[in-house]
């Protein structure tokens, strides 16, 4: 009777263990694909589990288990990937992978039981060792497994090829030469040494494919602290030009007390003096007054702060400015969007002779459009690369192309850098809304 109630009980938790299992490959195949956040899907995926199991006792019923077991993939892993993508919307390949990192996730589990059972030669102490083992691998999968998976998965195209090569090799192997044959233990040389081979060249692709991504995000977050950067300059500059319109604006409330200062020198008879005063305050009400180019006020300083700096440099600057008072890009990044091109004409034509040290700003709307473009002359072929002119100055220069390339973008316009006849222009087009308070 003892041996009856044992052989009972061991096939009681054989099926338990085998039910267990079911559902942990089941969860963790959808929390790896993404997992689901609708009450809809959840309430499919808590009905899958007993769907599958009725299926699978049905089939180990009428066909063994051994049959079954080759039968799992058609029975289970098919429908599953099928589930993930038609119910769940997960990609195909994102849900072929997850399904076989489940898969793979489950060879700790049946390593351990093995070697449990040989410590100790109990069946039964490796099974209730497989139900602990399985409970700590899930949590840990959960834990520190799924968030992984499922970033790396979906982070791009190749990402995906590289990740999910080891699982699907895995799932093709374990099956081809443990369930469908016994070619694993036959002592075939070459298909003991296969998946370790698989191994060594996942980890020889992996190093550096993770180096070039780990390169392109670095050159990523330089990049974006670069542009924060001039996004902060272009901050400063504003202030700046603020600062000084409230200058100009102090001098013309002020004029009253220059008067009267001319006012008493012209009474105690020195006409000179009064003349030289009136120099004076004219030359700083020029310094600081800015120039009107159309309505738009940051347009106007800007563009009278860059003609001041192209006359200190020999250059000229010409303006033909049509731009309303209010626009749907912000001012910081109209700020730097002209600032950048200003800035890299002029120092283009910084070297050159003087009769050539010439810059053309056009800046309007046409056609509910924002139409940048800014001219200036260059004294050699400009090298382009993706688009951009490459900086003469070396490493660490050249962002104000990029700034003024990203700012475009992100605000659904076009960028333009080109060279041709002597000439290098940039032309920025912006699509121009109703402006938002």
């Amino acid at each position: 009777m003892k041996g009856v109630f044992d052989v009972t009980f061991q096939s009681a938790l054989d099926v338990f263990n085998y039910g267990l299992v079911l559902i942990y490959g089941l969860f963790l195949s959808v929390s790896i694909a993404g997992g689901c956040t609708e009450k809809r899907d959840k309430k499919l995926v808590a009905l899958l589990c007993p769907v599958f199991l009725v299926l699978q006792s049905l089939f180990a019923l009428t066909l063994g288990t051994d049959r079954t077991t080759q039968l799992y993939p058609l029975i289970v892993h098919l429908p599953l990937v099928l589930i993930l993508t038609l119910a769940l919307k997960k990609p195909l390949g994102v849900a072929v992978v997850s399904t076989c990192t489940a898969y793979l996730c489950c060879q700790p589990l049946r390593w351990g039981k093995n070697a449990v059972e040989a410590l100790t030669g109990s069946m039964l102490v490796a099974d209730i060792a497989y139900i602990v083992l399985l409970v700590g691998v899930f949590w840990l999968c959960e834990r520190f497994l799924v968030k992984a998976a499922y970033a790396t998965m979906t982070y791009s195209h190749w990402a995906l090829l590289l990740f999910g090569s080891l699982p699907v090799t895995y799932y093709i192997f374990d099956y081809a030469t443990t369930v469908y044959s016994n070619a694993l233990y036959s002592n075939v040389l070459i298909i003991s040494e296969f998946l370790p081979t698989v191994l060594v060249t996942f980890y020889i692709l992996f190093l550096p494919a993770f180096y070039l991504e780990t390169q392109k995000r670095a050159a990523a977050e330089m990049q974006r602290s670069m542009l924060t950067m001039e996004l902060e300059q272009s901050q400063l500059e504003m202030d700046a030009l603020h600062r000084m319109e409230t200058q100009t604006a102090v001098y013309q409330h002020d004029m009253r007390h220059h008067l009267n200062m001319l006012d008493g020198l012209l009474s105690a008879g020195k006409p000179g003096q009064a003349q030289e005063y009136i120099k004076g305050v004219q030359a700083d009400i020029e310094a600081i007054t800015p120039r009107r180019f159309c309505e738009n006020q940051l347009v106007n300083l800007l563009c009278s702060s860059y003609t001041d700096k192209a006359q200190r440099q020999g250059a000229v600057l010409t303006v033909e400015a049509r731009l309303p008072d209010a626009l749907t890009i912000s001012d910081t990044e109209l700020c730097s969007l002209l600032s950048n091109g200003l800035e890299n004409a002029l120092r283009a034509v910084k070297e050159l002779p003087p009769e050539r040290r010439t810059v053309s700003l056009y800046c309007g709307v046409q056609r509910n459009k924002l139409l940048i473009e800014i001219t200036n002359p260059c004294g050699e072929a400009v090298t382009m690369k993706d688009g951009l002119p490459v900086s003469g100055r070396g490493a660490g220069h050249g962002f104000g192309c990029l700034s003024i390339q990203t700012i475009a973008r992100r605000n659904g316009g076009l960028c333009e850098f080109s060279c041709g006849g002597g000439q290098f222009r940039l032309q920025v087009m912006l699509p121009v809304l109703e402006h938002r308070e």
